[in-house]
């Protein structure tokens, strides 16, 4: 079950992240079938994820420091880009530290994931 919710997290993540590059691609209906998921995608990550960071604590010490470290670092990175996109009132900004927050988070599920295959 760990497994799977870890999956269904990296999913919801990506139908997240893949709206930028859909966008500058010019892929402008598709980007926008996306946005109708957006909001859904985005309670499925911080729900799955956070289901999955509880049932994985019984983990810890089993695996590198890492793995846990970089888990609850990736949690924490979603929850901090949900509350700056509904605290930031200026578009422009809202959407430059998004994307920002998002390459951070990006790199962050990518060590997690290497550290789970160590």
């Amino acid at each position: 079950m760990r497994i799977i919710l870890g999956w269904l997290s990296l999913v919801c993540f990506l139908l997240l992240s893949v709206k930028y590059p859909l966008r500058k691609l010019g892929l402008h209906r598709l980007n926008g079938a996306l946005m109708k998921l957006h909001e859904p995608a985005s309670a499925g990550l911080l729900l799955a994820g956070l289901v999955h960071l509880i049932l994985c604590v019984r983990l810890f010490g089993q695996k590198p420091l890492l793995l846990p470290l970089s888990g609850l670092a990736v949690f924490l990175m979603c929850f901090v880009i949900i509350a700056a996109c509904h605290m930031m009132k200026e578009p422009k900004q809202k959407m430059r530290w998004h994307r920002i927050l998002s390459l951070i988070t990006v790199l962050l599920i990518a060590i997690h994931m290497a550290a789970y295959w160590m």
